[in-house]
């Protein structure tokens, strides 16, 4: 069996983050945001009358990050792929000054991971890896990995198959197409 170095997102990939920014934002500006409403990557489109330090601002506190979940299935999924062998990486691109906060939380949802397992990077191209698992088109493309663009309505309008990128929508597909890729 092949082991693979898995490199993966942690925002909207592993970690729930839109339902709780959304949260945060409609509740504190009376909006009615929902997530199938952000079609691009550019979340200032949905909020035209925010400022961008005004949407921006919860991602900048560290007790934002206390409030999300694990994408349902990623934890164990996971944990199945280091239990399988293959060297994991969670490659985030996050604010400095949150990004301590941010990787406790994510240990704690993943237990099984260790600090050195999470990087900061916004130039995810430049990891070296087998494999990448994003909600980021900007990040899959130009990359030398396999990439898996996960499912999002913020990447719904892009055409993955021009760009030889697999769609996956849940952590059970994932783990299935990369236990056929190691077999």
């Amino acid at each position: 069996m092949k082991k693979f170095n898995i490199l993966c997102d942690a925002d909207d990939t592993i970690q729930e983050l839109m339902p709780y920014w959304l949260g945060e934002l409609n509740g504190k500006y009376n909006l009615n945001v929902k997530k199938e409403d952000i079609k691009s990557w550019d979340i200032m489109k949905a909020f035209p009358t925010l400022s961008e330090e005004e949407v921006f601002e919860p991602l900048y506190r560290d007790d934002f990050w206390d409030t999300t979940t694990p994408v349902e299935g990623s934890a164990y999924y996971l944990k199945k792929l280091v239990s399988d062998g293959h060297n994991l990486l969670i490659v985030t691109a996050s604010n400095p000054e949150t990004f301590d906060a941010k990787t406790r939380k994510l240990m704690e949802m993943f237990p099984f991971l260790k600090k050195e397992q999470i990087i900061r990077e916004n130039n995810k191209q430049t990891v070296d890896g087998d494999i990448l698992i994003d909600d980021g088109v900007h990040n899959l493309l130009g990359g030398r990995y396999k990439k898996f663009l996960f499912n999002q309505p913020n990447n719904s309008l892009f055409n993955e198959k021009e760009h030889d990128i697999t769609r996956v929508f849940s952590w059970k597909e994932i783990y299935e197409r990369i236990s056929r890729m190691a077999a």
